[in-house]
């Protein structure tokens, strides 16, 4: 009895499979008839003159699939944000000594293959070092805090070329979050911060960059405000970062689409910096349509705009997503499966793309 549901269970599992394999062939041809076979997002993206890219993982270069996973990453973007090894944590471990080798292997790596840098982050309340978990003195921490980002910007510059400043200073709630950089030094670390960024590496694009704020709510309506107050005191922020962390319910689409509209009216460029769609556990092909949908609104609404730059997802593969440990019930939020096989979303983000392209060449 119980052998035969052992079969049963593989059985259904196998049929899965053939399904899954059935539907991408689907695509392909469906591709290929469109002519699209042979182009990737980032060759209609370069066409475009707009980069579509990725947040590096950790040590990608000594995975066990890292051939495979650089392999991918090349062919298919032309940005790239490591996700971790440019914060704090990893790059300042102690007050006066830096480390600089692993991030500069996700730089390496970029520049090798012709990939714009994103550096990700020079301040933010979280992946702190320890020794800056003591008492300090406002004129302390503003010496630490301008010491660390001219350091920092100046070890990349000519290299990372966009750079997210300050990073989730905002409350959900819409107003300062209580960060060790609000409350010992107050709101002027924010200029601050970008002021030395700029002296650092004049060149460098200079954003601000949250989540929770890619529709009108309270939370963007402050950091509008913010970065509105910034830009009239001439402050040199250049442009906002939309990270993108959202659900299978999407968002409201024409409030984003009118979110990003007044932000580019204040002269910003606009980018999205940290996309991922998730989706349950157990994902049925439903799921993974709907995915595909959202992912391809959010691309038409970006491309729509002239002001946008970037659009990047939080990695690219759901095998090193950090979708399930941080979201009890939900997986499967980027664009290639855990085999690196691209999904209905990928496709979908491919159709938006030479949708664009064609109207482009048209005139349109």
């Amino acid at each position: 009895m119980e052998l035969n549901k052992l079969s049963l269970k593989m059985g259904v599992k196998s049929v899965k499979k053939l399904l899954v394999a059935f539907l991408l062939s689907l695509l392909t041809l469906g591709l290929a008839s469109n002519g699209l076979e042979g182009e990737t997002l980032r060759s209609l993206a370069e066409k475009l003159g707009i980069y579509v890219g990725f947040a590096s993982i950790n040590n990608f270069w000594v995975l066990a699939d890292g051939s495979t996973y650089m392999e991918v990453a090349k062919r298919e973007f032309n940005i790239l944000t490591p996700e971790n090894h440019m914060k704090w944590d990893s790059i300042h471990p102690e007050r006066d000594r830096y480390d600089f080798s692993k991030a500069e292997r996700h730089v390496k790596f970029a520049l090798e293959n012709g990939m714009v840098v994103h550096g990700h982050t020079l301040v933010w309340h979280n992946q702190l070092p320890p020794w800056l978990n003591k008492e300090w003195t406002k004129e302390e921490l503003l010496q630490v805090l301008e010491e660390h980002i001219k350091t920092v910007v100046g070890y990349f510059k000519g290299k990372v070329k966009i750079w997210d400043v300050v990073n989730e200073a905002v409350s959900d709630a819409g107003r300062y979050r209580e960060t060790i950089w609000y409350k010992v030094i107050g709101p002027e670390y924010i200029e601050k911060a970008f002021i030395w960024a700029r002296e650092a590496d004049p060149d460098a694009t200079l954003i601000y960059n949250d989540y929770n704020i890619e529709t009108i709510n309270p939370k963007s309506n402050f950091v509008y405000q913010l970065v509105k107050e910034l830009k009239e005191k001439g402050v040199p922020i250049d442009g906002v970062g939309f990270q993108m962390h959202i659900d299978i319910n999407g968002i409201n689409y024409e409030s984003f689409r009118n979110n990003l509209k007044r932000f580019a009216d204040l002269g910003l460029k606009l980018y999205i910096t940290e996309m991922d769609v998730r989706i349950p556990k157990n994902a049925t092909q439903e799921h993974l349509q709907k995915q595909a949908e959202i992912y391809a609104k959010i691309f038409e609404i970006c491309l729509e705009n002239p002001a946008v730059e970037a659009i990047q997802f939080w990695g690219f593969t759901d095998k090193y997503s950090w979708v399930p440990g941080f979201f009890t019930g939900y997986d499967h939020a980027l664009i290639f499966d855990r085999d690196y096989n691209p999904k209905p979303a990928y496709f979908a983000i491919k159709q938006v793309l030479a949708k664009k392209l064609e109207e482009k060449l048209k005139g349109k």
